[in-house]
């Protein structure tokens, strides 16, 4: 949805309409999460976003909306300001992490001025792990690649899927997605490392933003490396190249495990339920209220989240 005044584009809206076994719900949502839902001057973001909801809301065919704002932002201030204009049915709950299959939790790692001083506030084992598996692979003559083209991350992603125990069980169609999204970012991220042979190891692809980066995927060669923590090792060479790049925070795209997922942070979202006042629509919403908790339990999340 692009929003303009005066004939110049001031505002782009990025939201997607779910659709469940190929019938759409007429149900659109936006993650803000990151901060990318709306693209704009920033002099005119709270006004963008709430003309642009309210267009999206108008369409034909759009029953509502599900939305992730930050909580402390201007879009937030925006949808409250069109509840009060407009009569819509419009709820808010925060967001708690894993509360809900439906949306991402992204973990925030904040980075400090050196990479001693990052390495000096983890735990006495991670730092531990993160020096001596980082050692080992050097000693055993592999090395680290800081800038792959896409086509060298794409093919290297596709070499390592079937091998990584963190990627192997996804679907080809999704993982090539993922590829796409990082391809058409502005300034994508793709490092790797290398087996002494010359043989892919690990590779991880993301993105540059503002102040920071975000780490949207990791393949390793685990079948046969699983000893060597390749994880560890090529994130802790990611966080030495931002850290010298004087970026200050790293995002894990849909959340991390131990050990990085103890230093890191999950930033206050809010949910926000927007619903076009009709009968209809109301009705639905109370059926699926009522039968959605005896359906099949991921069934059931959607449907709790539609209604």
């Amino acid at each position: 949805m692009a929003v303009y005044c005066a004939g110049d584009l001031v505002g782009v809206l990025y939201t997607k309409e779910r659709v469940i076994a190929g019938f759409p719900t007429g149900i659109v949502y936006g993650d803000g999460s990151l901060g990318g839902m709306l693209v704009s001057n920033p002099a005119h973001q709270q006004e963008a976003f709430g003309l642009a909801m309210e267009v999206l809301l108008a369409a034909p065919g759009i029953q509502g909306a599900r939305l992730r704002i930050l909580r402390f932002s201007g879009e937030l201030d925006a949808v409250q300001q069109l509840i009060a204009s407009r009569s819509l049915d419009g709820q808010f709950s925060p967001i708690e992490r894993n509360a809900s299959p439906v949306w991402k939790y992204h973990a925030h790692l904040q980075l400090a001025d050196t990479y001693e001083q990052f390495l000096g506030g983890l735990g006495s084992t991670t730092r531990h792990n993160f020096r001596y598996y980082r050692r080992r692979f050097e000693a055993a003559g592999h090395k680290f690649v800081e800038h792959l083209s896409m086509d060298e991350l794409r093919s290297a992603a596709l070499e390592l899927r079937p091998k990584s125990k963190f990627t192997a069980q996804s679907k080809l169609a999704g993982f090539e997605r993922t590829l796409d999204m990082v391809a058409a970012t502005q300034q994508p991220l793709a490092i790797g490392l290398k087996h002494r042979d010359g043989q892919w190891l690990s590779v991880i692809g993301g993105w540059y933003r503002p102040g920071g980066a975000v780490l949207c995927f990791q393949c390793n060669y685990d079948c046969e490396f699983d000893a060597d923590s390749l994880s560890t090792v090529l994130r802790a060479y990611l966080i030495e190249l931002l850290i010298g790049q004087s970026l200050k925070e790293l995002v894990i795209w849909g959340d991390t495990g131990p050990p990085l997922s103890r230093y890191a942070f999950y930033p206050a979202t809010v949910g926000v339920r927007l619903d076009v006042p009709t009968v209809a629509w109301r009705a639905a919403r109370f059926f699926m209220a009522k039968f959605g908790p005896h359906l099949p339990r991921r069934l059931a999340s959607v449907v709790q989240w539609m209604c």
